[in-house]
């Protein structure tokens, strides 16, 4: 191998590519999909949902956990919990708090986990109730960072939205539940009376020993409607019937309505959903560039062992044995495979890293992901592996092949005997097959990428900052939030550099959930449950979301009666008005509860899930006190600023974080985009995909390429003495070049076909990540196929070009 640097170096090389691919992916696949998660046997933990007909995941009400709790026995433990954002900051500290990820749990759901905290305790019953005392427990980061870990921050007090809170505990360094975004957990508050609470929680549970998910599920659907024996009242212990208000449904008829049915999830798989099918699909694409790579080293290996045979053929009519000499072949596949297999560790780690830095943030458990024990150990087994196969093909034809054959095919060196060029031949074929099935792959994503990029959302991001506030609720209530809000943004919008100010609850294909309500269509008297954004008057301006008919709300401040404004989409589902210049006007009512609202804007159609998903049949809510707090939901105390100006971000950013300052220094500012980064974040999975798929396909072109090279050059190097006759015997050489490039056209030729089927195998699986293309789009495959034929053409036309040149008396010299 030392007087072969060349083909020592091409052997690594090809060898750490194909297994750094595969290495890399199996890190992120394990550690996000396959790794325990880091709680107490988290085989027996599972997600408790609740769907209904026209919803997949409804937020669940505190008394439902409660009753699953009291009398499920095919679970031990029942906790519920929620997250969002809170405002924190340290007794005596100055300057505005900071915003932090928080989430509210039950005082079951940390126990029910079997993580202990490393300092303090966890949630007691009576924390849990409201009234009671006023806790938070730290995770190690926020320990870390705001408590510069000090051992006795335990029953020190922390400022959680303006309420003042003792620190009860601090959890181990890499706990978290239920993403590793939250920073603190506070116990989730329940009222203790016959109201079964807020629907805003999910809850989470352990199976009982021997109890198995489809037994526990039944039993929840059994005691789903006993939930009504304990907790009779769905609606808030504020409604006042002497009032003449219309009460709302009680909870068996909101059962006997809605028909809701409980459906148990393992946790694992509800924390990885939506990112399982992209990981599973690189991961395949990763084992398709190890297949390459494999392939490309045998075709290496068969080439020397074939330049080796007349030595191997003379040492053994010498009487050497067979044996040893297979052996050698392994032993310096060896040699080639462990600095292979070391420089892949590097590049998995590089990549990694890389990943962990760079990549989508709402990829669960990637915050976690390392190169572990676990990776390494799959790393050696490929490697191992990988060199056990690599060198079977070439070891298995020297210890069957008649020793007559050898000395006949090998020992004048004018060719190499017809079943060893099929070998090489076949190996080629595959490498090409498989290059063009990812390359096919990898175009139409590409494909599907460039139709979203022309997909319009339905807003203007161009020059519009976004950021977010969050109210302290200790402080706040309906009329005060919306009078803060009111003073926000006519300051922001009195700004030099300002064109326009909106505020939203949430920003389209943004994250966070979307309120649902129910109403009742009229004159046709049917019932509609749809998404509602609250929004001020700027809105649809701040995001140049046009106005179709009507008008928008009135100014912050002024009273908006019961208005709505709809999308055209929800025009044409509630009124089948496709055009939206008929709807304003027409009346909806809320169920339950009966008040009467009045259409008085149609505005366009916005994407707000994802640019793949046609747009929802939004209906927006002006932001404002509500008319009856007890049927009507109330200004959020978290809201988005949209702010549309032409001065640099920096400053503006810096005004408005003054502005909010001098009006409450106990209001957090956070999660400050632009508004073109959100729209970029919500494309950031498929992004991810398409990245590394294309570069899979690189990867599997240029193997592929070295591969039909290698084929090639062996073929002249072999047949050198053949075209020195034909040349001699007045053959020109450009019959000579013409005969290389035909065989290397029936090989790739092959190759494709072989590809087009691999494709058509794989199509079906692929058809999930695809928009505005189809599996077997022909313009997609012919540019495949086209690329492909490049890089052969590339790979087969410096073999051609040799054989052209080739000395007649030199080679029949050599002969």
């Amino acid at each position: 191998m030392k007087r072969s640097p060349a083909f020592t170096l091409t052997v690594i090389l090809t060898l750490a590519l194909g297994i750094a691919c595969v290495g890399s992916m199996f890190a992120v696949v394990y550690g996000v999909l396959l790794a325990p998660l880091p709680y107490g046997e988290p085989a027996r933990l599972v997600s408790v949902r609740l769907t209904t007909a026209e919803a997949d995941d409804l937020r669940q009400p505190p008394a439902l956990q409660v009753t699953y709790d009291r009398l499920a026995r095919t679970l031990v433990g029942v906790g519920f919990h929620r997250t969002g954002s809170t405002n924190v900051w340290t007794q005596g500290s100055s300057g505005a708090a900071d915003s932090v990820v928080a989430t509210w749990v039950s005082a079951s759901t940390i126990p029910l986990l079997q993580v202990a905290p490393v300092l303090g305790r966890s949630f007691t019953e009576e924390e849990e109730l409201r009234g009671g005392p006023d806790a938070v427990i730290l995770s190690e980061s926020e320990w870390r960072s705001r408590f510069n870990a000090a051992p006795e921050v335990i029953g020190k007090t922390l400022m959680v939205n303006s309420v003042a809170r003792e620190i009860i505990g601090v959890m181990p360094s890499g706990f978290s539940f239920p993403s590793s975004a939250t920073r603190i957990w506070l116990p989730a508050k329940r009222v203790d009376n016959a109201s079964v609470g807020d629907f805003s929680y999910s809850g989470v549970a352990r199976l009982a020993p021997g109890a198995s998910l489809e037994q526990a599920q039944r039993e929840l659907q059994a005691l789903l409607p006993r939930m009504a024996e304990s907790f009779p009242r769905l609606e808030s212990p504020r409604v006042d019937r002497a009032q003449g208000r219309v009460p709302a449904m009680s909870t068996a008829q909101w059962l006997a309505e809605v028909r809701p049915t409980p459906v148990l999830v393992p946790l694992q798989e509800e924390i990885t959903q939506g990112i399982t099918g992209p990981l599973w699909m690189l991961a395949a694409a990763a084992g398709l560039v190890l297949l390459v790579a494999w392939a490309n080293v045998t075709n290496l290996l068969l080439i020397r062992a074939d330049a080796r045979q007349p030595e191997v053929a003379i040492r053994a009519a010498l009487g050497a044995d067979r044996r040893r000499t297979a052996a050698t072949f392994l032993a310096e596949a060896v040699v080639l495979g462990a600095p292979a297999g070391a420089i892949a560790v590097i590049l998995v780690q590089v990549l990694v890293t890389g990943l962990v830095a760079f990549g989508p943030i709402d990829i669960p458990r990637l915050a976690q992901l390392r190169v572990g024990s676990a990776t390494l150990a799959f790393i050696a087994l490929v490697t191992a592996t990988g060199v056990m196969l690599c060198t079977a093909v070439p070891a298995s034809r020297l210890w069957r092949a008649p020793l007559s054959l050898d000395l006949r095919e090998g020992g004048r060196g004018t060719s190499t005997g017809k079943s060893r060029t099929r070998l090489r031949a076949a190996i080629a074929i595959l490498q090409i097959a498989v290059a063009l099935a990812v390359t096919i792959g990898s175009a139409l994503l590409l494909r599907s990428a460039h139709g979203l990029s022309q997909v319009h959302p339905g807003f203007a991001p161009a020059q519009v900052l976004t950021l977010r506030t969050q109210l302290p609720a200790a402080s706040y209530r309906d009329a005060s939030a919306v009078a803060f809000h009111a003073r926000l943004i006519e300051r922001v919008r009195r700004l030099p550099s300002v064109h326009r100010a909106g505020l939203t609850m949430k920003l389209p294909l943004g994250a966070g959930a979307t309120l649902q309500q129910s109403f009742r269509v009229h004159p046709a008297a049917k019932t509609q449950s749809h998404p509602i954004a609250i929004v001020d008057a700027g809105y649809f301006a701040a995001m140049s979301i046009p106005l179709l008919a009507g008008r928008s709300f009135r100014p912050l401040g002024l009273d908006h009666g019961r208005e709505l404004v709809i999308s055209r989409q929800a025009a044409a589902a509630l009124f089948d008005d496709p055009v939206g210049t008929t709807s304003v006007g027409k009346r909806l009512t809320l169920m339950p509860g009966e008040l009467d609202y009045t259409i008085v804007g149609i505005v366009g159609d916005v994407r707000d899930q994802d640019l793949a998903i046609a747009p929802s049949d939004l209906i927006y809510r002006p932001l404002g006190a509500p008319v009856d707090p007890d049927l009507e939901p109330g200004p959020p105390l978290n809201m988005a600023l949209v702010v549309k100006s032409s001065g640099a971000t920096g400053e503006l950013l810096s005004a408005i974080r003054r502005i909010v300052l001098e009006l409450d220094p106990a209001v957090a500012v956070y999660h400050v985009q632009p508004l073109d980064d959100v729209l970029g974040a919500s494309t950031a999975r498929r992004s991810l995909v398409l990245g590394l798929s294309m570069a899979a396909t690189a990867t599997t072109l240029m193997l592929g390429g070295i591969g039909l090279y290698g084929v090639m050059a062996c073929l002249i190097a072999l047949r050198a003495h053949e075209f020195g006759v034909r040349v001699a015997l007045g053959a020109p050489p450009s019959r000579i070049a013409t005969l290389v490039a035909t065989r290397a056209l029936v090989l790739t030729a092959s190759g494709i076909a072989g590809g087009l089927v691999l494709h058509a195998l794989l199509a079906p699986f692929l058809r999930a990540f695809l928009f505005g293309v189809t599996a077997t789009d022909p313009a997609t495959l012919a540019g495949a196929t086209l690329a492909l034929l490049c890089t052969a053409a590339l790979a087969s036309w410096l073999p051609a070009r040799c054989a052209a040149g080739v000395d007649p008396a030199r080679a029949l010299r050599a002969e």
